[in-house]
């Protein structure tokens, strides 16, 4: 009961903690933004190592993160290419980066893949209003 302050910019109208009160009162200030943002992105990838869908889930997650719908997608096309990356870098540390670039039509699904699935997942915040 002691998070029912309406002073803290956590509680909605009437003075009730809600979680969708909280986020975008972090949407709004930047060092929270960002810290969700890269907690979302860790979060994000690690699903992703387990199933594609990760990448849709990891897009939402942080596009979640931001103030508004444009800027949501664009973070979700940045987490997409940040997964792109990290897969990259996962194929050279193996020593297999040259051979899957002669792979042809599956590399473009590879690279496809996370740069259209974060956006999509990012989507999701067109669920709520712009934060203010």
């Amino acid at each position: 009961m002691g998070e029912e302050s309406a002073g803290d910019g956590n509680a909605d109208r009437r003075g009730r903690f809600s979680p969708a009160a909280r986020l975008q009162a972090a949407q709004t200030r930047p060092r929270e933004r960002w810290a969700l943002t890269i907690a979302a992105a860790a979060v994000g990838l690690g699903l992703a190592t387990v199933h594609w869908g990760g990448l849709v889930a990891g897009g939402a997650l942080v596009g979640l993160c931001w103030p508004t719908f444009r800027r949501a997608l664009v973070a979700g096309l940045a987490f997409g290419v940040v997964a792109l990356a990290a897969f990259a870098g996962r194929l050279a540390l193996a020593g297999t980066f040259g051979h899957s670039l002669g792979m042809g039509p599956l590399l473009a699904i590879s690279v496809a893949v996370p740069l259209v699935a974060g956006p999509l997942g990012a989507s999701a915040r067109g669920l709520f209003p712009d934060a203010a």
